[in-house]
């Protein structure tokens, strides 16, 4: 798929979301039951490296306002301006654009201001600034708190009351701070707005909005609020009360975030060059730059990330969905829709989180992984989130995503779900023999001749073809919507993960498949509950008898602390050479029951009426099994791995079978150590 039908499956995803969406304009567009705000460890930013955006609290006697990120598009304008830089297909409401080698220079972070003698300090931090005077930091106060007097404008914008201006012209490239002073009011009590512009007077962010800005239905950026009153040229509902002695009294008061939908801002240990601001046309990924449809790039690249958040209105602890946007999308779809929210969050009193993955296009591998990594291990450490009750689910190349880390990160899951999700190979069949194989080997020859690479994953920006690492979700429930008539997601890929699904031992699954739907129809018609049933009150296995876990040493990243060795009570697991490597081992330590499996195949309808086939394999029963000092399995292209004695229950005096390809280490965290090294089978007893 060339760029140009890509960005027209964009618009059209966008004009079908459109359509589905019942909603006024509003956050939090599920209508939640009253309820009091729910407060959470992550509303008092003081001294935190995360919060939810649009909060303003007092920490130690300073003020400060934390903003939205990317979110820097001005006035909504009569004629829509193009596409913003990055946006991989979405639209912004406001119209305003920078200069070619100034974009996101205006992206307000935070506002900071304290009280030093008789001066006002104020500090705004910029996402993004290259040189001294490419942005201004305007200030209206209104110094007497009253509406009915003062005049002044800000930037030509109406500012009810306001009359007194401070503007700061030149910011610090190297730290992206913009400084500034001006004589403390004298009354006790008064108001504050404040914009940010390019160097022009362009007004491109608002502060002081809160934390219920909107994103529409098209949009990724939460600010269709600042676009319209940038629109309307006031900006007076806008601005933050200030009160003197709190800033003299060194006061502390925090900001209870209610239920809904927001954004959250996570501070990553990660950059991309160089460091700050958005790439247009994106830092491409392993495949470097391609002519597939939805190829890798990367294209936020500062170390502030945010994310999609939506906090239902019932108590702590929550179960939590990660949730994965699919190509040339953002981590507002799905994550904002009315029905997703409730039936995959209020109904389970879960909080659903939506990476942006580092762009429209990330694949969630490699840096993109990192940010999903970043989002939950944010979240686990901010909100009352029971860690056996987290999910994955992802939509198209979000449902890529989830079969990725759901089998490269196992012991994190309680369940997985996917709908129409990318395999990563568009040949792959369910036919006897894979006839097609000599097709793609003839393509993948002359991809390599042109691009210098080969076309290892078919048309897409995936790293491996995900079905070969199936086997590693036994223990990880998965649901997955596939339609007979996608356009993006051949069925025959859709099959083939059916049929290595009934291959995989073990794993419990549901596969339905809806011969009329095509590859938009789940998001057009919001409805999720099958697959939210599915998925509700599962329970992440910690401990389980068996260990299934298949790994590939090249799609590791260790740049950004990307290690995939390691599954329940076996962690270390290095290869002998390229290529899969492959750890099936057994624990009779323990004495867990044997489980016991049914498959099956039914029909039925919905979401309304819309027809499927499902094929299944349910837990039927367990059968009680005596506890043995025993290990047992298969290795594979293993040099060496790690055994937890005590999580598998193995203590000195272990017996083992054991079936290897060649030398192999087997390690004790007891201090035990066993090596082999002839092929074939070993049985033994390590004292």
């Amino acid at each position: 798929m060339n760029n140009r039908m890509r960005r027209n499956t964009a618009l059209l995803s966008c004009v079908f979301l459109l359509a589905c969406n019942h909603s006024s304009p509003g956050v939090g567009t599920v209508n939640l039951p009253a309820a009091s705000p729910v407060p959470a460890a992550s509303d008092t930013f003081c001294g935190k490296t995360s919060w939810v955006a649009g909060i303003h609290e007092l920490c130690s006697g300073h003020l400060v306002y934390r903003d939205y990120i990317y979110d820097d598009y001005g006035a909504k304008a009569d004629v829509p301006a193009a596409e913003p830089p990055g946006a991989g297909g979405a639209s912004s409401s406001g119209d305003a654009r920078y200069p070619a080698d100034a974009v996101n220079t205006a992206d307000l972070v935070r506002l900071e201001l304290w009280l030093d003698g008789n001066d006002i300090v104020v500090e705004a931090e910029l996402n993004t600034l290259y040189t001294a005077t490419q942005t201004i930091v305007a200030l209206a106060l209104d110094t007497d708190n009253n509406p009915a007097t003062g005049t002044q404008t800000l930037l030509d914008l109406t500012v009810t009351g306001a009359d007194l201006v401070q503007q700061f012209n030149e910011g610090d490239p190297a730290t992206n701070l913009v400084r500034g002073r001006f004589p403390k009011p004298a009354d006790d009590t008064w108001k504050i707005w404040a914009v940010t512009a390019q160097s022009d007077g362009t007004v491109m962010n608002l502060a002081f909005r809160g934390t219920d800005e909107v994103t529409s239905v098209n949009g990724a950026f939460w600010e269709d609020t600042q676009a319209a009153a940038l629109q309307s040229g006031d900006i007076s509902a806008f601005g933050a009360s200030v009160n003197v002695s709190d800033l003299m009294g060194g006061t502390t008061r925090g900001f209870e975030v209610k239920p809904g939908f927001h954004q959250r801002v996570y501070t990553s240990t990660y950059t991309l060059p160089p460091g700050e601001g958005i790439s247009a046309e994106g830092v491409p990924g392993r495949h470097g730059r391609t002519s597939s449809g939805c190829e890798q790039y990367f294209n936020y690249l500062g170390k502030y990330q945010p994310y999609a958040f939506f906090l239902p209105s019932g108590a702590g602890p929550h179960a939590l969905v990660v949730s994965l946007h699919g190509c040339d999308s953002n981590h507002s779809h799905i994550a904002r829709q009315d029905v997703f929210q409730k039936q995959f969050g209020e109904d389970l009193n879960r909080i659903i989180v939506q990476p942006l993955g580092r762009g429209a296009d990330g694949w969630f591998t490699d840096i993109s992984e990192r940010d999903v990594l970043d989002v939950l291990d944010d979240t686990l450490h901010e909100y009352d989130v029971d860690p056996d009750q987290v999910i994955v689910a992802g939509y198209s190349m979000g449902g890529y995503g989830v079969m990725h880390l759901a089998a490269l990160y196992p012991d994190l899951w309680a369940a997985a779900v996917t709908w129409v999700g990318n395999t990563a190979s568009l040949y792959n069949t369910p036919l006897p023999g894979n006839p097609v194989t000599a097709a793609e080997r003839q393509l993948g020859d002359l991809y390599r001749e042109q691009f210098g690479t080969t076309l290892a994953s078919g048309d897409s920006g995936a790293i491996s073809d995900v079905v070969d690492f199936i086997g590693n979700l036994r223990h990880i429930p998965l649901v997955s919507l596939y339609s007979g008539a996608d356009y993006l997601v051949p069925v025959n890929t859709a099959l083939y993960l059916r049929q290595k699904l009934g291959e995989a031992a073990g794993v419990i699954y549901d596969f339905y498949l809806h011969p009329t739907a095509e590859h938009l129809t789940y998001a057009v018609l919001d409805s999720w509950q099958k697959e939210a049933d599915f998925s509700a009150n599962r329970k992440r296995v910690k401990n389980p008898a068996q260990v299934t876990y298949r790994t590939d040493a090249q799609l590791a990243f260790p740049e950004y602390a990307i290690q995939h060795d390691r599954a329940y009570w076996v962690s270390d697991i290095v290869g002998r050479a390229e290529g899969y490597i492959d750890v099936d081992l057994k624990s009779l330590g323990c004495g867990q029951p044997e489980p016991q499996f049914m498959q099956g195949d039914d029909t039925g309808v919905g979401p309304l009426v819309l027809a499927w086939q499902r094929h299944f394999r349910q837990l039927a029963g367990e059968t009680a099994t005596t506890a043995q000092n025993r290990i047992e399995g298969t290795l594979a292209n293993v040099s060496s791995l790690t055994i937890d004695s005590k999580a598998s229950c193995l203590s000195p005096g272990t017996a083992y079978r054991l079936t290897i390809d060649g030398p192999v280490t087997l390690r004790f965290s007891d201090g035990r150590s066993l090596s082999l090294s002839a092929a074939g089978l070993n049985e033994g007893t390590l004292k």
